[in-house]
Order: C-alpha cells, then sequence, then structure tokens
C-alpha cells in the first residue's frame, strides 16, 4: 500500500499540472479553473498536453485521474493502444525510457502534462451509464473548446459531441 500511494503522489507532483489557468495550443485562449480538483476527484474532464509537439488530448474518467492516468501509462508501457494520447505517445520522438520505472516516469514527464480541466456534476446520474454520458457531454465541449479533434489538429480522433447524439437518437428509436 505504501509503494501504491508514492506513486500517487509521483503521478501528482511529476504530471499533473496545477496551475490556476489552462490554454489550447491551437487558439491560444486561456480558460480559468472554476472548480477545485486534485488527483482524487472523481468524474473529471482532463487534457493531456503532449509539449514535445505542442498537441493535445481530451478525455474524461469516473474514477479519478490518477487511476485513469495510471491505466494510459501501463497501456503505454505494454504497447497496449488504448487511446489516442497512448497511440501519439508510442511514436517516435517521445524518447520514453522503458529501463526503469523512475527512468520511465522522468523521461515520460519531459514528453506530457495532464491538466484538470472540470469536475462534471452529475446532478441525479446515478448509473454508469449516466454519468458516461454526462461526461462524454462535457468532453465533447472542451476537444470543441481547445479544438482538440484531428480536423482541427489534435489527438482526439472521436468527437464526444456527435457520438452522445447518435446514442441518445439509438436509445429512443
Amino acid at each position: 500500500k505504501q509503494w501504491y500511494q508514492r506513486r500517487v503522489r509521483d503521478m501528482c507532483k511529476h504530471f499533473l499540472n496545477e496551475s490556476s489557468t489552462f490554454s489550447s495550443f491551437h487558439t491560444e485562449q486561456t480558460f480559468r479553473h472554476k472548480q477545485h480538483m486534485t488527483c482524487s476527484t472523481e468524474n473529471v474532464i482532463y487534457k493531456i498536453d503532449c509539449v514535445i509537439h505542442n498537441l493535445s488530448y481530451i478525455g474524461y474518467t469516473t474514477t479519478s485521474i490518477k487511476t485513469r492516468f495510471s491505466n494510459n501509462k501501463s497501456h503505454l508501457k505494454t504497447k497496449n493502444i488504448s487511446c489516442e494520447i497512448v497511440k501519439h505517445l508510442m511514436e517516435p520522438g517521445h524518447d520514453i525510457d522503458f529501463s526503469s520505472t523512475k527512468a520511465y516516469d522522468e523521461s515520460l514527464s519531459r514528453c506530457i502534462k495532464v491538466t484538470l480541466i472540470e469536475k462534471v456534476e452529475l446532478g441525479s446520474a446515478s448509473t454508469t451509464a449516466e454519468k458516461e454520458a454526462k461526461c462524454e457531454t462535457r468532453e465533447g465541449y472542451w476537444q470543441t473548446q481547445l479544438k482538440t479533434l484531428h480536423a482541427g489538429g489534435g489527438l482526439n480522433s472521436k468527437d464526444s459531441r456527435k457520438y452522445v447524439t447518435r446514442r441518445r437518437q439509438t436509445r429512443r428509436g
């Protein structure tokens, strides 16, 4: 357990951007955080910036960012392409050192920064599907605001706004 707690602190210390603002590489627009969030906050929209290529990825998690990012790191280490940011980081030019945990964390922290953007207000959402739908809607909003879709030069391939709309229409029909 102590090992895990140290790893969580390291994630927050080395990867999490704790600034009061965040911005878009593509629009140069700056936004202020409206909520206090930590590595343990659940139901969040997050941004992962590749500082090597000035590209961003917007994602969401219904668990904490420490859990989600731990999964991203594991997928990168095992070369399991689970999302666009992992796929991008596997491409040449990132110089990620897999020789030890310390080397891996240090080299990865030179490539990326994680920013918590928004804690999604769930209201009466109680099921996992309802929570995910609310998070996907907000994810789509931030993909648009920060221009992180492929069409805008970003790393996101799935437009969450379209996905949520299609899913709602399928449920009604």
